[in-house]
């Protein structure tokens, strides 16, 4: 079958590269709010881009109701977030957090999450999760002219769970356990983790 991406609303396009492009790290962002209160949103178009300098993208949609997302408002009034990596005990958690909540309301507590504020930055992370970035925004890219940005930002801090350190100072994949999105709204673990030709 052929599909003509003009041919689709925007949702239907949405849901059609959710399905395919899979599976979706998890970006569970902390910023602060204009009233120095805490947000928390969830994304999954969200990937590392380049390892020098540490550089992660985030692709942000626009929101139906207003003319951005709470947390695309903040990133642009503080340039800074962190991103917190979601693992599969805490998938109640992110789905939590992804409600659309009145601005100035925490994700945080409505999820029932302990926000611990950074070291670099003065945006929050999720004390629960086993790796987070502390990061400043190096760009927001327009995607277009029908609302999306691509953020671009630069990993100041790593907050990482000891444990999960292999020798070699690299993440053990089994023991982390990472949450994934897939289309649909589900979720899935990494699954089985191997070496090609082992």
């Amino acid at each position: 079958m052929r599909i003509e991406p003009e041919t689709l609303s925007p949702g239907r396009r949405y849901f059609l590269m959710t399905s395919c492009i899979l599976p979706r790290p998890i970006a569970w962002v902390g910023t602060v709010n204009a009233d120095g209160g805490y947000n928390l949103a969830p994304f999954s178009y969200f990937n590392g881009l380049a390892s020098t300098p540490p550089v992660v993208g985030i692709g942000f949609g626009p929101h139906a109701d207003k003319a951005e997302k709470d947390t695309v408002a903040n990133l642009r009034r503080t340039g800074e977030l962190t991103i917190s990596i979601p693992d599969l005990a805490l998938v109640e958690q992110v789905e939590a957090s992804g409600q659309d909540l009145p601005y100035g309301q925490s994700e945080f507590a409505a999820a029932g999450l302990t926000a611990v504020v950074g070291e670099t930055v003065q945006a929050p992370y999720v004390g629960e999760a086993k790796v987070s970035f502390e990061c400043r925004v190096l760009q927001l890219i327009p995607l277009g002219d029908q609302g999306s940005e691509l953020l671009l930002a630069e990993i100041t801090l790593f907050h990482i769970l000891d444990t999960l350190l292999d020798d070699y100072g690299c993440v053990d994949q089994r023991k982390f356990q990472a949450l994934a999105r897939m289309g649909a709204g589900r979720y899935a673990g990494v699954g089985e983790v191997f070496k090609a030709g082992a």
